[in-house]
């Protein structure tokens, strides 16, 4: 692939890339600018360029025109939540970043472009797990497959770990939630007068989960779409391919917890609106299950995270 002289795109935050080398040698380079990672391209067997900017939408369709992706940015941005899209030599994603902002939950789009030995990812900076992901890529390229041929498989197990660090941010969202939900149990519990609208507090909480379960549904969509689709960039190695059902089961999980907390927060609403004694004590118990349930996984990642 080549690409010409190009002048630096004013608004980008970062350009950093990885990726294998012709001779199976890991490489890096942090803080680079956009031409300089478009002619690394063409050294390695398979690069990853990671970008992170300040406005997806207007930023986006440049930095495709200047490393010859073809596919327009509109193809993906106009989708909801997700969109997925297929054109044979360039598969286009795009997936949610779910975050907790303004007491309610709300999602960023990822956006993620493969080509032959070309992953790009796009995000602002709500993606800090992806760009956390990149800090070991070191360790990542050298345990993908080497060979010339395999190029397939090489840049399919590099989107799942990209896949697999989406999804798991989810987990902290959950948990931000319960957490909410925690300290109007307390609030419940407690004897002391409450000035705020614990009503309205719940409510708003449950359109935040409602939000979070469209969202992870939305993203299982694209994750079996990637598993079943077919798509040219994507490995047929059936071994490989079983990698995404490590995502959908993190994301299965996800939507069941969730579905546990609207459950808890819909009898909080009740209790309080019919101020039911044998509901609040449902409640009270309901959140300290779902409390457990969405914090032991976050612990279990944060290790698995730090033995990284």
């Amino acid at each position: 692939m080549y690409i010409g002289a190009i002048s630096p795109i004013a608004m980008l935050k970062t350009v950093s890339v990885a990726g294998i080398e012709g001779q199976g040698v890991p490489f890096k380079k942090e803080s680079v600018n956009l031409e300089e990672a478009a002619k690394i391209v063409s050294l390695g067997n398979l690069t990853w360029i990671e970008i992170v900017v300040d406005d997806i939408v207007a930023e986006t369709p440049e930095i495709l025109d200047r490393l010859g992706i073809t596919m327009k940015a509109s193809t993906l941005l106009s989708g909801y939540i997700t969109e997925y899209e297929d054109a044979g030599d360039t598969l286009g994603i795009m997936v949610p970043f779910i975050f907790t902002g303004e007491s309610r939950t709300q999602t960023s789009p990822c956006l993620i472009f493969m080509k032959k030995d070309l992953i790009l990812t796009i995000h602002d900076d709500y993606g800090g797990k992806i760009t956390k992901l990149y800090n070991y890529t070191d360790t990542l390229m050298r345990k993908l497959p080497q060979a010339p041929e395999s190029w397939a498989e090489r840049q399919t197990m590099l989107l799942f770990r990209l896949l697999d660090e989406v999804s798991e941010t989810n987990f902290s969202v959950l948990r931000s939630i319960v957490e909410r939900a925690e300290q109007v149990e307390i609030d419940l519990a407690g004897a002391r007068q409450i000035s705020r609208d614990l009503s309205l507090e719940l409510s708003n909480m449950k359109r935040s989960v409602l939000s979070f379960l469209n969202a992870v549904w939305a993203t299982h969509d694209i994750v079996r779409n990637l598993k079943y689709g077919d798509p040219d960039m994507i490995s047929d190695d059936d071994d490989i391919l079983e990698k995404f059902e490590v995502v959908l089961a993190t994301l299965d999980r996800q939507i069941q917890m969730a579905e546990n907390v609207l459950e808890v927060i819909s009898t909080g609403i009740t209790a309080i609106n019919t101020e039911s004694s044998n509901q609040l004590t449902k409640l009270i118990v309901w959140l300290t299950v779902a409390a457990t349930a969405v914090l032991v996984p976050c612990l279990l990642y944060t290790s698995s995270a730090a033995d990284e």
